[in-house]
């Protein structure tokens, strides 16, 4: 309690507020893309390198270019108890290692104790939580209320890139292709540090050409093609790549709380259950407590890089790496306990062998370079298809046109992309209102694209004049978003209020099993290095073609 206010919402979790937020604050920071948005940003962030920055998903503490975050120091083993952590009593049974070694030491009286946890962990917790406060289950241990389940920024960031890959698998694997080779195979799958890899080419790719494609692209902006992959580009992945990596680890807590819920808009379209859910309960304690000026908002803003689920993690992934399936509890506990040891361990690490990066920086710049390439060809062949997208574009039937009950595309046959469902495309194709190919999305007359007029992120476009007049936000999107938050927020109380344990709604970074792909060993898979300075002479000549398509 603070001034008589509970750090818990008595509301629980609150759409209205999160609401509130989305019209007064953030509905206008996502009209604009995340690039676009961290531009605006007064914000300095700390100087992370590339390499360092690729290897956040090895949790190996053997890798050579591991920092501090790695080495585990300000972490303490409690204990470790075999759970099957399906439902909320098991949750239950392993708070009480924490309680019962509280009675002890008496941290948690008059405090809380902040629990950084993946999705089964935020619901379970909350769960037993909103069932203390209803006071109908008497076996919830009174020590629950000091225990507060935050946001794991590690797991938002692996489970949005996981999405990104699956959703948006087919241009990754093409990429994949033409960079590495076509006889290479991306998985289905693949590995976190490979998926981060990819993202990060991409990302770095795009930022060197981007320039030249806006430009070619100024009276093309409403080309479907050209929306999906700019979306992609200049939106999604900079934003999963950044969340963690860069925001959370530069202790940036206002562009990261921003840039957690433009990534609740992107689960949100794509329907991933509970990452649609779980960001909304964080989003709504912080605004809860902002509200009440509770000490626990600002004691996160102070201290953000300390409320990190990266430890856990990282003990995991050593246990695994030490342990066998086949082994029995005993024995992982003893290791686990072994493990926790011998973190301090210097005389061990002088005798442990180092491992590196699979890429060194000269690969990384070649592996960019090639996909500069990539991008532009897909670029080149969306330019030179833009009538046969503009047909399909012309088909969306305008909201004056269009009968009551008519059903809306949920997906589009496109010249160059192929078939592909709205989830994969602008926020706008998943709204009652999807984009219109060559009129304003607000008063339906024709809009020439030209200084007075503004394509939004989103997809929607309209005069500069109709976008004033609703405030700057883009009101398709706002209804949609506002519509998604009380959805999410009711499915997830209902939940919260049920005595059934729902092990079907587990997410999948639960599971261990990532699928491997049968590549040939890291080292060897760039035989081509003398050949980057003719590449680059091919990219400049690439980027000064582009003119001319």
């Amino acid at each position: 309690m603070f001034n008589n206010k509970s750090v818990h919402n008595p509301n629980n979790i609150d759409a209205s507020i999160v609401c509130e937020k989305l019209i007064n604050q953030y509905q206008y920071c996502f009209d604009l893309s995340y690039s676009q948005r961290m531009a605006q940003w007064n914000s300095s962030f700390s100087n992370f390198d590339r390499i360092e920055q690729l290897s956040i998903h090895f949790y190996d503490n053997a890798i050579e270019e591991r920092k501090e975050e790695r080495k585990m120091k300000g972490a303490m083993l409690v204990g470790v108890k075999e759970q099957q952590l399906h439902s909320m009593q098991d949750y239950l049974n392993a708070l009480n290692i924490v309680f019962d070694y509280n009675k002890e030491i008496g941290h948690l009286d008059g405090n809380v104790a902040p629990i950084v946890a993946d999705w089964p962990g935020q619901r379970y917790i909350r769960q037993a939580l909103t069932h203390f406060h209803k006071k109908n289950e008497n076996s919830i241990p009174k020590e629950i209320v000091s225990v507060v389940p935050l946001l794991g920024p590690l797991h938002v960031a692996l489970n949005t890139k996981e999405q990104v890959m699956k959703i948006y698998y087919p241009f990754f694997e093409k990429l994949f292709h033409f960079v590495f080779g076509e006889r290479k195979i991306l998985a289905k799958k693949p590995r976190p540090w490979r998926t981060n890899l990819l993202l990060e080419l991409a990302f770095t790719a795009w930022i060197e050409i981007k320039e030249h494609i806006v430009k070619k692209f100024i009276f093309l902006q409403k080309n479907i093609e050209y929306q999906v992959i700019m979306e992609l580009l200049d939106n999604i992945v900079p934003a999963s790549l950044d969340i963690y990596a860069l925001l959370f680890r530069s202790g940036s807590f206002d562009n990261y709380v921003e840039t957690i819920f433009r990534i609740w808009t992107f689960a949100l379209r794509w329907h991933r259950k509970n990452y649609n859910k779980a960001p909304l309960a964080f989003l709504s304690d912080l605004f809860y407590w902002e509200k009440i000026e509770h000490p626990m908002r600002e004691a996160i803003k102070k201290n953000l890089v300390q409320f990190n689920d990266y430890w856990v993690e990282n003990m995991h992934s050593r246990i695994r790496a030490t342990t066998s399936p086949k082994d029995a509890a005993d024995n992982i506990q003893k290791q686990a306990y072994l493990l926790d040891f011998h973190k301090y361990s210097a005389f061990r690490e002088m005798f442990s062998t180092t491992k590196h990066y699979p890429y060194s920086p000269r690969d990384l710049k070649f592996l960019t370079t090639k996909t500069c390439i990539f991008l532009i060809s897909q670029f080149q062949e969306i330019y030179r298809k833009n009538e046969e997208t503009n047909l399909v574009s012309s088909k969306i039937p305008s909201p004056l046109k269009r009968r009551k009950k008519k059903k809306l595309p949920t997906s589009y046959n496109l010249p160059t992309l192929g078939e592909i469902d709205i989830t994969s495309m602008p926020t706008g194709y998943s709204t009652l209102f999807p984009p219109l190919f060559n009129n304003c999305d607000h008063c339906y007359k024709i809009l020439n694209i030209n200084d007075q007029t503004i394509i939004l992120i989103c997809g929607h476009g309209f005069h500069l004049e109709c976008y004033n007049s609703m405030e700057k936000k883009c009101r398709h999107c706002l209804n949609y978003y506002k519509k998604g938050i009380w959805k999410n927020v009711n499915a997830f109380l209902n939940g919260l209020n049920s005595e059934k344990n729902f092990d079907k709604d587990l997410d999948d970074d639960a599971q261990e099993d990532t699928e491997e792909d049968n590549n040939n060993s890291e080292e060897t898979e760039i035989d081509q290095l003398n050949r980057q300075e003719s590449l680059e002479l091919d990219l400049l000549n690439r980027i000064s073609e582009i003119n001319s398509w």
